[in-house]
């Protein structure tokens, strides 16, 4: 059976396949009860629709499955429940009455996360909260991409396109630091708040070390004059943020790290794969721009400006990183891969550049949401995880690729079919009432494909032509005998 058509039996629900029949009314009495006869045909079909977008489950069934840490399931159904996922896999039961969406033939991936955006919240602490609008144009085009998180104005937000529910993650992930050479104040009094963190910590530790002997300690100390950020960076409670992308500025990042261990992440790096084995080895991720071109210094005696081979190297050295365009918004200029809308374009470069494809979906999906300190609930199709995902009706870094549906927190906030913007780019085919209804009653009465299969299964090539040909006489007889019965009655 066409997979579309399936989807529409699916949505649209048992019926039955024949309905009584009664006399119509005449006069007064059928215009008395011509409403109520609406009010009666389209009641169980509203309540059929109300009662099947209220189901908690959600079913994502035939598509080759991208789980990003598990490879690839072909053929996978993706199992949602109260907006996470349930379950992944081939042979997933399908509870009764849920949601489901067949998508035979496309790949569907995790939903797409940005480390840094533009345009989607602004302002910062509360003003950012009440600033997502989820009607925004921006959230529309940035769903037709396949996006469902972002970043930005300090805050990590779902696009959750209609609505409000969910669409906070979390609220000022980042410590923002600056130790650059170029800023030797900055660097003196970033070493002077850190020293005095550690120092804190290494007597509360020592006093806990005394109390757990069972020695008379006293009270805790108390971290007067220590900053507060510098302790939840060294406890490993926050992330800091640097901001670099000369060598000279990583190194000094580095050495920093290397004195004060903590996590971390540096945006920019243009140079970073020139340092690639260092930041490694201090546990950097870097959020990069995949072509963020700068030729080389020519006054220099080293290795200087950007190479397409950034990407590579930084993942053959173990470091993890998120990808993000130089335009960190969505435009409407045309310019395709510039902007969030087509973010897998940024990424297709650092492929260009020698990074593994699995790689490339990783630094979009689940490195960027490790960036974010979000990963344990996206990035990736594992039960537990939010369920967002991507339909697309070809390779997500294929330039001629289209997302088909979007979802985010179990909900479909995107059909390409239904949206104005693609949807008269290779639309998918229509389905006709008719051919629904058949589909439809084939599938309740069991008669379908297989009894048609089985009929020419037992009989010859020979008795099929023949007993097609005896139906076709068959039933222009009864044609005309009912022709001649209409006639009569006429006259």
């Amino acid at each position: 059976m066409n997979p579309l058509l399936l989807t529409f039996v699916l949505f649209a629900g048992p019926v039955p396949a024949s309905l009584p029949v009664q006399e119509p009314p005449a006069g007064e009495e059928a215009e008395e009860a011509a409403p109520a006869a609406e009010e009666a045909a389209e009641a169980p079909v509203e309540e059929a629709a109300e009662s099947a977008e209220e189901s908690p489950w959600l079913a994502v069934v035939g598509g080759d499955v991208h789980t990003v840490t598990r490879g690839v399931i072909p053929d996978g159904t993706v199992l949602c429940r109260d907006g996470r996922i349930f379950a992944v896999g081939r042979d997933v039961r399908i509870p009764e009455g849920a949601r489901v969406l067949r998508v035979d033939g496309m790949q569907v991936y995790p939903g797409l996360v940005a480390a840094d955006s533009r345009g989607f919240v602004r302002g910062r602490g509360r003003d950012a909260v009440d600033s997502f609008d989820p009607f925004s144009l921006q959230v529309d085009l940035a769903l037709t991409g396949g996006l469902t998180t972002v970043f930005g104005s300090g805050m990590v937000v779902k696009l959750t396109r209609g609505s409000l529910d969910g669409y906070a993650v979390r609220v000022n992930p980042f410590v923002t630091l600056n130790v650059s050479p170029t800023s030797p104040g900055g660097r003196r009094s970033a070493r002077e708040r850190f020293g005095k963190a550690r120092d804190f910590l290494r007597e509360l530790s020592d006093w806990q070390l005394r109390k757990d002997l069972g020695e008379d300690v006293g009270e805790a100390p108390e971290p007067e004059g220590v900053d507060e950020d510098a302790l939840a960076l060294l406890r490993g409670e926050k992330t800091a943020r640097f901001n670099a992308n000369d060598l000279k500025d990583l190194i000094a990042i580095c050495e920093f790290l290397e004195e004060y261990p903590m996590k971390s992440v540096v945006y920019g790096g243009r140079e970073a794969w020139i340092v690639a084995g260092r930041l490694g080895r201090a546990g950097v991720r870097m959020v990069i721009h995949a072509r963020d071109k700068r030729w080389a210094d020519p006054d220099l005696n080293r290795p200087s400006g950007w190479s397409i081979e950034n990407a590579r190297i930084l993942w053959e050295h173990g470091v993890e990183f998120a990808i993000v365009p130089a335009q960190a918004s969505v435009s409407t200029m045309g310019i395709m891969g510039r902007d969030l809308m087509t973010l897998p374009i940024e990424a297709d470069f650092a492929i260009r550049g020698g990074l593994p494809q699995e790689a490339a979906l990783e630094a979009i999906t689940l490195d960027a949401a490790k960036v974010l300190g979000v990963d344990h609930r996206l990035g990736s199709i594992e039960p537990g995880k939010d369920a967002d995902l991507v339909i697309c009706d070809g390779d997500l870094f294929h330039y001629r690729t289209f997302v088909q549906w979007t979802v985010v927190n179990g909900r479909v906030v995107y059909d390409k079919q239904e949206r104005p913007y693609f949807a008269h780019v290779r639309p998918r085919p229509e389905i006709a009432p008719e051919e629904a209804l058949q589909a439809l009653e084939e599938a309740l009465s069991g008669d379908g494909d297989e009894a048609a299969v089985s009929t020419e299964d037992e009989s010859g090539p020979g008795e099929g032509a023949a007993g097609g040909a005896d139906g076709e006489a068959d039933d222009e007889a009864e044609h005309g005998a009912e022709a001649e019965r209409t006639a009569g009655s006429g006259s």
